[in-house]
């Protein structure tokens, strides 16, 4: 196991990015299949969602003409 308390300064920095870096790339390539399981699981959340695509069509195609 590692005993990050007997790390130099500059490795807690690099563990502490990378971790950061991991977690970031996780929710950036699980955000689609997290949004699928809530929409399942909630219909409140699904409602939300289908509400918000409407509104960003609408200024989507506003913005066009």
């Amino acid at each position: 196991m590692l005993d990050i308390s007997s790390l130099p300064f500059f490795s807690k920095m690099i563990l502490i990015i990378g971790f950061a870096l991991g977690f970031v790339s996780f929710m950036f390539v699980m955000r689609y299949p997290i949004m699928l399981i809530l929409m399942k699981l909630s219909p409140g959340y699904r409602e939300s969602i289908k509400k918000e695509l409407a509104r960003s069509k609408v200024r989507k195609y506003r913005f066009r003409s």
